[in-house]
């Protein structure tokens, strides 16, 4: 049989420390006396801020948060859990809130912290869509090449697994182009027909074309 609970009302009722602490768990940490320098904090809050905002690129946050954080290091510390640590400071607004919801000390390492990340702000669904973007590609009519190409290289941009080879992407791309500008415009180009040139001359075909939209 349980024991009875015999703290009074305004012992039950008192704050306490129980159940406090963030997500990340402890890590082990041979430096003795570790602490983040602010330096490191200024420069991912500075250079590196996710609001967890519709839109917002959570694989782009990433990115950005591994380059501005391989070159730090601290003697004793792994890269792995200094990255662990400093990623939190990366997080404002939306995704602050989000972090501070998981559960407690349920991060162990930056791939897990990665991991949870992405699930939250680069789910499943949003793969799909963004695939689904790239393979159903139409040029509207009376949108220009430029915007068609700038349009479609953000898709394939937004979704780093689309596993699509480069051929696949050019010729998805040229087969959703409205019929005036493929016949009329890139199919006239010097050096024959779109489809009898190598993908890396369709690549740059196009993205010379695009470059002087404004003539």
């Amino acid at each position: 049989m349980p024991a009875l609970d015999l703290r009074t009302m305004k012992e039950l009722c008192q704050p306490t420390m129980n159940g406090r602490g963030g997500p990340i768990a402890p890590v082990n940490i041979q430096a003795a006396d570790f602490g983040l320098k602010n330096h490191m904090i200024q420069q991912v809050q500075n250079s590196c801020q996710f609001h967890g905002l519709p839109g917002d690129d959570a694989n782009k946050h990433l990115d950005k948060f591994l380059i501005i954080t391989q070159s730090m290091k601290q003697n004793g510390v792994s890269d792995d859990a200094l990255r662990l640590y400093l990623f939190p400071y990366s997080l404002t607004h939306h995704a602050t809130a989000w972090f501070d919801r998981l559960p407690k000390k349920s991060i162990h390492t930056f791939q897990e912290m990665a991991s949870k990340f992405l699930l939250k702000y680069f789910p499943p669904s949003m793969v799909t869509k963004l695939r689904n973007d790239i393979s159903n590609f139409r040029q509207l009519p009376d949108e220009s090449l430029f915007e068609a190409w700038e349009i479609y290289k953000l898709s394939i941009d937004r979704c780093p697994n689309h596993n699509m080879l480069p051929v696949t992407q050019i010729d998805t791309f040229y087969n959703g182009l409205t019929l005036r500008h493929r016949d009329k415009i890139i199919n006239v180009a010097p050096g024959g027909t779109f489809m009898k040139r190598r993908p890396e001359e369709c690549y740059d075909l196009i993205e010379n074309m695009t470059a002087h939209h404004n003539d």
